[in-house]
């Protein structure tokens, strides 16, 4: 899970932000712990580590948050493509699902076909396909893409959107998608004060 942002326009720290009462960060790992074999929180600065350890035993206990791993970006400044590189090093799956902290309503479903189709083809990126075009962070991504990853980042890309289309990635569109999500709330995410409102 990617959970290094700044969260400038939603004006104060996304990943702590409550949604029905539980702070967004923790609600995705909450929902992550019974779909893969191994939950990794990648941030931008080492830092945040006991803030978010913190919040997430106050709703997953401090044991469950014991088999949480940590991983900081090593590119500063970069942006969330850093945080794809963190998280490909630090992955001990073949196939690594990725996700950002501000989706309060990923659909399991969406997310274990994202997760079948990367293993099913090999290739090393399979994204859902929305309004906005390919979706970085709903995305299931191989692990031997970490040199292609590196090389995009180390010749100067930084949109998530570039260094995924270096992937050649499968794209899952929306009529599919939307088979196992049909409001399309998996996309839904908060970057505006906004946002919240609507999941509140």
């Amino acid at each position: 899970m990617i959970a290094g942002g700044r969260s400038g326009r939603l004006g104060t720290d996304k990943r702590f932000v409550e949604v029905d009462g539980v702070p967004l960060l923790a609600r995705t790992v909450t929902l992550l712990r019974p779909l893969v074999d191994d939950v990794q929180i990648v941030v931008a600065d080492a830092a945040d580590r006991s803030a978010i350890t913190a919040s997430l035993a106050a709703v997953i206990g401090p044991d469950a948050v014991d088999a949480v791993r940590f991983a900081v970006d090593a590119r500063a400044d970069v942006g969330p493509a850093a945080g794809l590189e963190a998280a490909l090093a630090g992955a001990r799956c073949d196939v690594v699902l990725v996700v950002a902290t501000d989706h309060p309503a990923l659909a399991p479903g969406v997310l274990q076909l994202l997760c079948v189709r990367a293993i099913a083809t090999g290739a090393q990126a399979v994204a859902v396909a929305g309004p906005r075009g390919l979706e970085p962070f709903l995305a299931a991504y191989r692990r031997d893409a970490l040199p292609t990853v590196t090389g995009a980042l180390d010749a100067g890309t930084r949109r998530m959107q570039d260094v995924l289309a270096a992937l050649d990635p499968i794209i899952v569109d929306e009529a599919e998608w939307r088979a196992l999500d049909p409001a399309g709330r998996t996309l839904a995410d908060v970057d505006v004060p906004s946002d919240l409102e609507r999941f509140r």
